[in-house]
């Protein structure tokens, strides 16, 4: 006997999906037909191989489910059935995760569910703003457009986060050399040349003291330092998990001299963005603010448009409640002001959004520059302090030998 794997139709159109043991294929088609069970996919699990599970652990990323919003829509748009268009999207789709989901997804349809429906099951590759996207576009008829201003949004985002990521990879790495490299001094050349340094007479340079008292430290209590990292590594990592400890570390993302300002433009640009998709899909306020909270990566932020969905349901306006909030710009408030008193916020969203992205690509653009000789001027020093701590004491020394 052997398991095999198996989707099928009842009577009712609804799919559904299992294991049964059989002999033999015929056998497990046999079996599911004397209950009524419609075949679609029937398989060995022994064929499911171990690599080809692992394949799928691929997470969907933005640009993913931007290229799938602006394919999907493009298709519908000319006119093939939803039903046909992703299964084209199926073979066509390079992320082997998100093409097993829209297969799945083809099967929910096929059993009578709504696209929506289908791409609910999944929240961790698309979020309630998508969804709710789709859902419009499905009430109003209109799921192509819903879909072209998905693919607008994540389009946007994308590139938001890619030049946000690489602003501040290039300076990472930089200093996470520096430290390594620091660290292989210590660890390795400092004690070689200590006792030659011991030996001699010549009068240590008050940084070379540093480095070989330094080097004997990490030299005598090495797994006492490298418990004391892994201690605090964990208490951090429980704390951050824990609901104060998570919006105390945003709290300090946004306080940080000019990374800080640089994430506020970013999560203003992408708070703004969803909102103007959201109100020209006709989607209530208040839903459309729990929506777009939930795209929005920061714990401060998020809290300001729970507070402020509650003022709204309460009679407030939106530029209202967004006043008594340090973390919203005046002008942020005064914009949607404006929207809200002439019945056009999808308009004044749209040009705050379009203020904010032009704020991001300016300061990424001027952080890159400035980061660039402060990069420089850092090696520099840290160059010229290991000259002095290590090159120099060693001249000494011949000078005095000759």
């Amino acid at each position: 006997m052997a398991d095999y794997q198996y989707r099928v139709r009842n009577r009712q159109g609804n799919i559904s999906r299992g294991v049964i043991k059989a002999s033999s294929e015929e056998e497990a088609a046999e079996m599911l037909g004397q209950h009524g069970l419609v075949p679609i996919e029937l398989r060995d699990s022994k064929d499911v191989s171990f690599f080809s599970k692992e394949i799928t652990i691929k997470n969907v990323t933005v640009r993913d489910r931007a290229i799938f919003s602006r394919q999907l829509a493009t298709m519908i748009s000319s006119g093939i059935p939803i039903l046909q268009s992703l299964r084209i999207l199926v073979s066509q789709t390079e992320n082997s995760k998100l093409a097993d989901i829209v297969r799945e997804a083809t099967y929910d349809i096929e059993g009578g569910e709504s696209l929506s429906n289908a791409l609910e099951k999944y929240p961790h590759q698309f979020s309630e703003f998508f969804v709710s996207m789709v859902r419009s576009g499905e009430q109003s008829g209109r799921v192509a457009e819903a879909l072209e201003r998905l693919a607008d949004n994540e389009e946007r985002n994308y590139s938001l986060i890619s030049k946000v990521r690489g602003a501040l990879i290039y300076p990472g790495f930089v200093i996470s050399a520096m430290l390594v490299m620091g660290l292989l001094m210590v660890i390795f050349v400092i004690p070689q040349l200590t006792s030659l340094f011991n030996q001699s007479e010549a009068e240590l340079p008050f940084i070379t003291k540093v480095l070989i008292g330094v080097s004997a430290v990490v030299g005598s209590y090495w797994w006492f330092i490298l418990l004391f990292i892994i201690v605090a590594v964990v208490l951090v990592s429980f704390y951050v998990r824990t609901t104060e400890g998570r919006y105390n570390l945003h709290a300090i993302f946004l306080k940080l001299p000019i990374a800080g300002r640089l994430l506020q433009k970013m999560y203003l640009a992408q708070f703004t963005g969803a909102m103007e998709v959201l109100v020209k899909s006709e989607i209530p306020v208040v839903q459309a603010l729990m929506v777009a909270r939930d795209i929005m990566g920061n714990k401060i932020y998020r809290q300001i448009i729970d507070e402020t969905a509650e003022e709204v349901k309460n009679g407030s306006t939106i530029s209202g409640a967004f006043e008594k909030y340090p973390e919203i710009p005046m002008m942020v408030s005064q914009m949607i002001s404006v929207g809200e008193r002439s019945g056009e916020l999808g308009k004044s969203l749209n040009s705050v959004n379009r203020f904010y992205q032009r704020e991001v690509n300016d300061a990424v653009q001027n952080m890159t520059q400035l980061i660039e000789p402060i990069v420089i001027v850092v090696l520099g020093a840290g160059v010229g302090l290991m000259i002095i701590a290590v090159l120099m004491p060693i001249y000494q020394l011949v000078n005095v030998i000759q």
